[in-house]
């Protein structure tokens, strides 16, 4: 790890040495077009290139024409930085004495053009060159004062040559300090922005890949982060970035703001639609004033409650359906004994035919409660789909006396396995199928249909049929025990079939924009499948 982030340091520092002679390269072009077009045009100051024109014109245009070149060179990062670096400092110097002494030495007062480039060389090389540098600059500006000399100009340069020097010297360490601290501090924010760039992909990712749903609202209830999770939990997936949560999921919308107006008990569990599963969210408010809300799946804690629920249901009818069942017995005889004596009464007859068709309607229900008792804990086993419900549906219309082809089987997945308890997963089939052929239409084509799909992360079965559909009435206690728009029936079917889903952790649902279908869901990522 160290061996890596010495190797990304030192890449990194590369890469802000080449930006910064990239940068440098700009300005000698700009400084080399500046000195060419000012003689050209004979622009102020009029002293440059007076005291040799000719000179001045060929090494203005040629320093042009080299800075095009060394800004091509340093743009592309060619070569070695600081071999790059140090020819091109060393161009620089060369040009800029030529230029000086064209424009009549050091009274022109350019020599501080050469500062620039001592700067340069302590910013951007390290050591011993930067000091060369800065004694080449020296050199140039002392052989410049003893042009001046030798010619007899009248006075003497040397001091002024001296100075230059000195300030070159000092000029070299200082930036070269300088740069040494600024690379520090650059490497230090660079490397801090990448640790938080990291840490934010990071939690970016932990978020998304969350079991638990997550959502941010804004101050107008508008979704500002919805985690992969929550979008598959509430059907909301392929939305733009932001949204208002109310127009897809109104109830939860509605949950938040009984929260906000601190209502007792604001969350209840929920479903964003009928096929999807049960939800349950939680919402604490940030310092910024969004609210973070958690969704969680309530399938898991359904299914414990439902095995619970079903345990204490056992232990209740246990011990009460011998005491109703003994008396209701009575019943039923005495009314056989009663309708055999009085057996020319019309009146009576028709008494004793209600008392036992009610009795056996009670008996019905009494044994329905009493499978739904006899349930012990649940034995999952592998259940191949396909050829499980090809063997049900044959057993069913053999025992029916119905002709298979009335009942079609369709699987988009022909290999999907599921995790359930074989035995409770055949009475809920048998339970759906049966009440699809009463209602069903039978005089058309394919009375019921049972499909097998996989869909984001759920193993569907539907069981259709072409009948009219639930009711509006009916709808409204479609899953409630004892409501029943079956004659005879005991409306406790889909009530122990709904029962039974969720305690081996599946979803039974109605959904009437199918057509009249029953569906069952099984969490994906707890199943065994081949697509």
């Amino acid at each position: 790890m160290a061996g890596e982030y010495f190797t990304s340091s030192k890449s990194d520092q590369d890469q802000a040495s080449w930006r910064a002679l990239t940068l440098f390269s700009g300005y000698r072009l700009f400084l080399a077009a500046t000195l060419f077009v000012a003689f050209y045009l004979e622009l102020a100051p009029e002293f440059i290139g007076n005291k040799y024109p000719l000179l001045h014109h060929f090494v203005s245009l040629s320093y042009l024409m080299v800075a095009v070149l060394l800004m091509i060179f340093s743009s592309r990062h060619w070569g070695v930085f600081v071999t790059q670096c140090s020819i091109q400092l060393i161009i620089d110097i060369i040009a800029l004495a030529l230029i000086i002494h064209a424009a009549g030495g050091l009274q022109s007062g350019l020599g501080a053009l050469l500062v620039v480039v001592v700067v340069a060389g302590g910013a951007l090389i390290p050591g011993r060159l930067a000091v060369f540098i800065a004694a080449i600059a020296t050199l140039s500006v002392l052989l410049e004062a003893v042009y001046a000399e030798l010619i007899g100009l009248g006075q003497s340069h040397f001091a002024q040559a001296g100075m230059l020097g000195a300030i070159f010297f000092i000029t070299a360490v200082l930036a070269q300090l300088l740069s040494r601290t600024m690379q520090r501090s650059q490497l230090l924010a660079e490397q801090q922005a990448q640790d938080l760039n990291k840490l934010a992909n990071l939690n970016q990712h932990i978020i998304s890949r969350m079991q638990v749903a997550v959502l941010v609202l804004d101050e107008q209830g508008r979704v500002s982060l919805c985690n992969q999770s929550a979008s598959q939990f509430m059907g909301i997936e392929n939305l733009p970035t932001q949204f208002l949560l109310k127009q897809y999921v109104p109830e939860l919308a509605e949950q938040i703001w009984c929260w906000k107006q601190h209502l007792p008990d604001p969350f209840k569990p929920f479903q964003a639609r009928a096929d999807l599963p049960e939800l349950l969210a939680r919402a604490t408010e940030l310092d910024s004033g969004e609210v973070l809300v958690f969704i969680e799946n309530t399938t898991a804690m359904a299914q414990q409650a439902q095995q619970l629920k079903l345990a204490s249901l056992g232990r209740l009818t246990a011990s009460i359906a011998h005491e109703i069942r003994n008396p209701l017995s009575a019943i039923s005889h005495a009314s056989e004994l009663l309708a055999e004596s009085l057996n020319g009464d019309a009146s009576v007859s028709k008494l004793t035919e209600i008392i036992q068709r009610h009795s056996v309607r009670m008996d019905n229900i009494i044994e329905t409660i009493l499978e739904m008792s006899r349930r012990k804990n649940i034995d999952p086993t592998v259940v191949v789909l396909s050829p499980w419900l090809e063997k049900l549906v044959d057993e069913y219309c053999e025992i029916k006396h119905i002709f298979r082809r009335q009942i079609v089987l369709t699987s988009a997945a022909p290999l999907a396995r599921i995790c359930t308890d074989e035995e409770q997963l055949h009475q809920v089939i048998w339970n759906l199928i049966d009440n699809a052929w009463h209602y069903a239409d039978k005089a058309q084509e394919l009375p019921i249909e049972i499909r097998i799909t996989l869909q984001s992360e759920d193993i569907h079965i539907d069981v259709i049929d072409n009948g009219a559909g639930v009711s509006p009435q009916a709808m409204q206690h479609l899953f409630e025990p004892f409501h029943s728009e079956r004659t005879g029936g005991t409306g406790l079917g889909l009530y122990l079939a709904r029962e039974l889903c969720q305690a081996n952790g599946a979803r039974l649902s109605y959904l009437p924009e199918f057509g009249s279908c029953f569906r069952i869901s099984y969490p994906l990522q707890r199943q065994e499948f081949i697509q």
